[in-house]
């Protein structure tokens, strides 16, 4: 990726702006993000109010990070098990 193929844009989570150098494609995938970050902080506010403001975006990426690796191992075990299924598959036909 060039620099030339980048653009800035300002996201904002939980109130505070940031620029965001992304590509053409990458930019409506990052606005997705940002709103779903947003809404996952609001339902946070929601949940346990009078929080820090930090708490809660602590709390939406713990959130995101969990469902990331949980989503990561269930990948591994699919993976693992399509293998497995070949080994057996071919070890039956050379039977």
């Amino acid at each position: 990726m060039q620099q030339d193929d980048l653009k800035t844009i300002s996201v904002t989570v939980a109130g505070r702006t940031f620029p965001v150098k992304v590509t053409e494609i990458e930019e409506s995938v990052v606005l997705e993000l940002t709103t779903d970050l947003n809404e996952k902080i609001g339902e946070f506010q929601q949940t346990y109010p009078g929080r820090d403001k930090l708490d809660y975006v602590i709390m939406t990426m713990l959130s995101y990070t969990f469902d990331l690796k949980k989503s990561s191992v269930a990948f591994s075990r699919n993976a693992l098990d399509n293998r497995l299924q070949n080994i057996h598959h071919i070890l039956d036909e050379s039977e």
